[in-house]
C-alpha cells in the first residue's frame, strides 16, 4: 500500500509542477497571481509526498506526521486563495 500511496503522491507533484510551468505567461498583477495559486497547488501536492515519506523514511509518529501534513495543506489553500485575491484584483483594476 506504501508504493501505491508514493507512486500517487509523486503523481501530485508532477501535476502540481506541470500546473506551474504551463501557467499563460501574462503580465502584471493577473501573472503575479496566477503565479502564487499555482504555488499553492504545487505545495498541496508535496505536502502529500511529505507525509508519505515522514512514514516511510522517517518513522514520523502519526499525530504529528498529521499535524504537518495538515499545516501543509493549509498554506497550499492560503496560497491559492492569495492567488485569486491578487487575480481578482488585476481584474478589477485595482493595485
Amino acid at each position: 500500500m506504501e508504493t501505491i500511496a508514493f507512486v500517487l503522491d509523486i503523481f501530485l507533484v508532477i501535476a502540481g509542477v506541470a500546473a506551474y510551468i504551463t501557467r499563460p505567461r501574462i503580465g502584471g498583477q493577473l501573472a503575479k497571481g496566477l503565479q502564487v495559486l499555482t504555488s499553492g497547488i504545487m505545495l498541496l501536492g508535496f505536502a502529500h509526498l511529505i507525509e508519505t515519506l515522514f512514514f516511510v523514511m522517517f518513522n514520523v509518529d502519526r499525530p504529528l506526521n498529521e499535524v504537518i501534513h495538515r499545516l501543509l495543506v493549509g498554506g497550499g489553500f492560503i496560497l491559492v486563495i492569495v492567488g485569486f485575491a491578487r487575480m481578482r484584483k488585476a481584474f478589477d483594476g485595482e493595485d
